[in-house]
């Protein structure tokens, strides 16, 4: 029993932890790290356009803040999850990071507009903790199932998650 106790609190510690190494011919070496994931509690501090998505805009959020870590999120209006992490390098600088959300089945808005993912690109400081997060805005984005959130650096995929909306 000690063993199964010890396996599972190092494989949370690694999930939790995790660390990923990118060479960028520009920026040189590139450490990824996850900081924190789950349930967020947030506000927006503004609003953007975003043609891809169901909602057809992207918030950026202030006060940002784990409250829960979990990879199950119940389903609720406003619910907001998601990773908080830091790219390390050895110099501060704005990079190029891409967001990609799969969702569970296929989402329909109000205009009849099918998704079954988003993909952005975002721009965020080296060295410093930032966040991604989806929020539940409206009805057509209550979807229970698998949530994976998919973080790209130089056009290389180095960090996953799923979520377990319920």
């Amino acid at each position: 029993m000690k063993v199964f106790f010890t396996l599972l609190i190092l494989l949370f510690a690694q999930t939790a932890f995790s660390q990923t190494t990118v060479n960028s011919k520009k920026y040189g070496e590139l450490v990824f790290n996850v900081l924190d994931f789950g349930l967020a509690k947030t506000s927006r501090e503004r609003t953007e356009v975003e043609k891809n998505s169901p909602t057809g805009d992207r918030g950026w959020l202030k006060d940002f803040e784990i409250i829960e870590q979990t990879d199950s999120i119940k389903i609720a209006q406003k619910a907001n999850f998601g990773v908080v992490y830091r790219v390390d390098a050895r110099e501060t600088v704005d990079i190029k990071v891409v967001i990609e959300w799969i969702y569970p089945s296929k989402i329909i808005n109000e205009k009849g507009e099918v998704f079954k993912s988003i993909k952005y690109a975002t721009v965020r400081p080296t060295n410093t903790p930032s966040a991604s997060s989806y929020s539940l805005d409206e009805s057509y984005e209550m979807l229970k199932g698998n949530w994976e959130m998919n973080i790209y650096l130089e056009n290389k995929k180095i960090y996953s998650k799923t979520f377990v909306l319920y």
